[in-house]
């Protein structure tokens, strides 16, 4: 059995996905006034944007297939299933495995959401919640509409249960549009293809000698100034901002010249947090200055007028009025945020410009440069391609206050776009995709040694999956649930990331906030 699977229907429910808990939160967090003309142009935009993938062709994708529809096999669709609920069960979101540390602050955030009206303030101080809340709205309001319905009971099941099963509709719709990107069909193709993207990591686990410590934590600690984290670590450490940058960043590869969309996309996935959209704008903007010089070279100044009239779409103009003023002026109420501007840092200073360049290169090698070795013949013109690789050279050198936070997740969907190209690669080199012919030697060898590379980052995701294994066996129970405090205001909690610290010396809080 077949399934016929348009690849703008697709597209239409990843945007929307991503635009609703963003609509959700204008509508409960600020004042009306405000909220329902911003919801409305939100809304209005991806109905603009609905309509014209009904109305128009698809375009080409990242690969050149211009066709709207693909079929899919039943059996390969159940896999992406399983592989979606196996991963999530995994990542212990939800609370039926094991959750690392990084869950103590976001199971703090969801108990505020559920104990508070909101917005979220604080009786008896001047806070307010204030953090990356789009990822937790829908299901806080499944476990209050629980509550309500079956008693208070209900509430923390309700609210875990929904984020389970919303956290599996992100990946499948992620998972299908890739399968669509790189035209995998048969079980073995699509099987593959998944594994390819779960465990996709540099290759960290070669350099515990360059940095031993880091074999007590993370493996991809081990360049200390510099980190990137592998698709599996995103989503077990910081799925909130990780799972909507996957899918925001599939899309994108579905359609990368719909110019008059990026804004629309890149702003759907700001509220799940700034740093990946900011990743994601940097593809946006290279692809722009792209088809700029294109038409410059065609067509001398009039090329500018056809790039700001392909920009200046009524879908990407309606998405800037509704969604980046309240957003942005959300963010800034952030006390972390406010007191850590993003700012260059080149570590010169501590290591020399020479040694402070050859580190960077070796990080460069190690987490994504030797991929770029092995497919850069092939993609070498792909401007995509040749964009992800000079952002993912150039992000570590920005830092946001003292830790690595920028660079781990602005990362998310540059490594995203390389994991999705090595699996196009793969495909073709082995004559598993279905639009490809067989492959001379020479590529077949390549694609060996990009399996091999893939192997070897393999490692990194896998340690943690063996964490989780580990701790589970050694409790003797699935249900660890690092849920210790309650509450960010809790005396353990980094209280200070999540707050706004003095709502009156907020613009947000003064005039948008209910």
């Amino acid at each position: 059995m077949n399934l016929r699977i348009s690849r703008h229907a697709l597209r239409t429910a990843a945007l929307l996905t991503l635009l609703l808990p963003g609509v959700l939160f204008l509508l409960t967090w600020v004042k009306p006034i405000i909220a329902l003309p911003s919801a409305a142009a939100a809304l209005f935009a991806f109905w603009l944007y609905a309509r014209k993938a009904r109305s128009v062709p698809l375009g080409r994708d990242a690969f050149g297939a211009e066709e709207d529809a693909f079929t899919l096999p039943l059996l390969p669709l159940l896999a992406v299933v399983a592989c979606a609920l196996l991963w999530t069960f995994f990542s212990g979101i939800g609370g039926c495995f094991y959750q690392n540390e990084d869950h103590y602050g976001r199971n703090a955030i969801l108990h505020d959401l559920l104990d508070h009206s909101w917005p979220v303030y604080f009786e008896g101080t001047p806070y307010a919640l204030t953090y990356y809340l789009a990822y937790w709205i829908v299901p806080a309001l499944v476990g209050k509409a629980a509550s309500a319905v079956f008693g208070s009971g209900a509430l923390w099941a309700a609210a875990n249960a929904a984020l389970f099963l919303q956290t599996v509709w992100f990946l499948v719709l992620t998972f299908v549009l890739l399968l669509s990107l790189v035209r995998a069909r048969g079980l073995f193709a699509v099987c593959l293809s998944l594994l390819v993207f779960v465990l996709f990591s540099g290759m960290d686990v070669l350099m515990g000698s360059f940095n031993s410590e880091a074999w007590n934590h993370q493996v991809e600690w081990w360049a200390g100034t510099y980190q990137y984290s592998s698709l599996t670590t995103d989503l077990f450490w910081v799925y909130n901002q990780a799972v909507p940058a996957f899918l925001a960043t599939v899309l994108l590869l579905s359609r990368p010249w719909d110019i008059g969309s990026y804004a629309l996309i890149g702003l759907c996935a700001m509220p799940y947090s700034p740093m990946p959209f900011i990743g994601l704008m940097v593809c946006f903007v290279g692809l722009a200055l792209f088809r700029l010089a294109l038409d410059v070279r065609a067509q001398g100044l009039r090329g500018v007028r056809m790039l700001l009239a392909r920009c200046l779409t009524a879908r990407n103009l309606l998405a800037c009025v509704g969604l980046a003023p309240c957003f942005c002026l959300y963010f800034m109420a952030n006390s972390a945020s406010s007191d850590a501007p993003l700012r260059l840092e080149t570590y010169a200073y501590a290591y020399g410009p020479l040694l402070a360049f050859t580190r960077l290169l070796l990080f460069a090698l190690v987490e994504f440069g030797a991929f770029f070795l092995v497919m850069g013949r092939r993609f070498d013109c792909d401007p995509l391609f040749m964009i992800t690789q000079l952002a993912l050279l150039f992000i570590p050198w920005f830092r946001v206050g003292y830790s690595m936070d920028f660079s781990m997740r602005a990362s998310i969907p540059g490594l995203v776009v390389m994991a999705v190209y090595a699996i196009r690669f793969l495909l073709e080199g082995f004559s598993l995709s279905r639009d490809t012919c067989r492959y001379p030697g020479s590529e077949r060898r390549a694609a060996a040694m990009l399996a091999l590379l893939l192997l070897i980052g393999a490692g990194t995701p896998l340690l943690e999956f063996e964490r989780g294994v580990y701790k589970v066996k050694t409790a003797g129970t699935i249900f660890l649930t690092a849920d210790p405090f309650g509450t960010v205001l809790h005396e353990d909690a980094n209280t200070y990331n999540f707050i706004c610290s003095d709502v009156s010396r907020s613009a947000f809080y003064r005039y948008l906030a209910r």
